[in-house]
Order: C-alpha cells, then structure tokens, then sequence
C-alpha cells in the first residue's frame, strides 16, 4: 500500500498468463507530494486540490518487451451542477500534450503506471471514471485495443465538500458502456469485446 492510500489488487490474464494490477486510492491530502507543484498551473494552492481523489495503478506481470507493452484508457463523465455553470462532459482523459492526437492512452508502455489526481473550481458536481488496463494482440503494430480488466472510482462535490466514490472493479459492462464514446472520439482504432486472449 502506498502510504495514506488503501489498495484493491485486481486480477487479468495477457495472452494466458496472470498478472495483477494493485491500485492506490484515497484522499489527495499533500498535493506537493503527488507533483502538483511541477504543473506550473497558476491557480495551484494545496488548499484547493487539497481533499480531492488521487489514485495510482501498477501492474506486474511476468512478461517482457514488446510482450509487457500495455496502455491505460480512462473516460470521464462529469456534470457541473453550479447554478448558471450546467454542464455535462465526457472526457478522453489524455495527457494535454496528447490531446490533440489520434492516441487513447493515459499512459502506454512496458507494464505502464497509472496516476491521476483530478481537482475541479465547481462547487458541484460528479465526477466518475472508468479506467482500463488494455493490449494490443501485436504489442505495438496495429490500432486494436482488448481490455484486461478495469476499475471505476470518482468524487462528489457538494457546496465545496468533497466526498469520494467507493473504488469499484470494472467489468465488460463498464467497457461496453464506453465503447460507443471510444469509438466515436478514436475511429482509426479498434476497441475489441471483453475477454478475448
């Protein structure tokens, strides 16, 4: 367990052989420590990001190479409920140096780590998150995207107080949920059925 957080391990199988993913998850309560400081982002205090959700996924696997590269994908909806601020959003969450490209991944890599910290300005709101660990049959060749198993998890904002959502495991109907707004947003890939090896 990463200090401060609690830890889910949840299991997957990449082309028949197991492996596991252990997620960190709890309440942001030292922002300079998960990296906030380095974002340059000009309204950044601990105050304010303070008490939101901070979240990290590692994978192992015995695998190496080209056979260990994985990716993770995350879908965010969020609704804004501020009076007169109303909005609802699904977000392909990428890094922003990404966000422009034709790439889905939050992070891709040999047996990659997930992090994420969010934090909004909305005094209201929901904010949920599917995350999925997923692979491509041929490492690094092609478009096609098959899920390995998965996680949702989130927070609620109520008049500035911030309440996180149970981390749960995802499963195919999370995945075939989002696979309309997958497929929509990233048409040049593939996003494959549940539980194909």
């Amino acid at each position: 367990m990463t200090r401060g957080l609690d830890t889910t391990t949840i299991p997957f199988r990449l082309r028949g052989v197991e492996g596991e993913v252990s997620v960190d998850y709890g309440v942001n309560d030292d922002p300079v420590r998960w990296g906030y400081d380095v974002l340059d982002l000009d309204w950044f205090t601990p105050e304010r990001v303070h008490g939101f959700p901070v979240i990290q996924a590692s994978v192992k696997h015995p695998a190496e190479g080209y056979a260990a590269d994985m990716g993770w994908l995350q879908v965010v909806r969020y609704d804004v409920k501020d009076p007169g601020e109303e909005e609802h959003q699904v977000v392909f969450d990428v890094p922003p140096q990404l966000s422009e490209t034709e790439s889905p991944y939050a992070a891709f890599g040999v047996r990659p780590t997930f992090f994420d910290a969010p934090a909004a300005g909305a005094k209201n709101m929901v904010w949920d998150a599917d995350t999925f660990l997923a692979y491509s049959p041929d490492a690094v060749l092609s478009r096609v995207i098959r899920p390995l198993c998965g996680f949702s998890w989130g927070y609620r904002a109520s008049n500035g107080v911030i309440q996180l959502s149970p981390l749960s495991i995802a499963g195919p109907e999370e995945w075939e949920r989002n696979l309309p707004d997958l497929r929509g947003r990233y048409p040049t890939w593939s996003f494959e059925s549940w539980g194909l090896q």
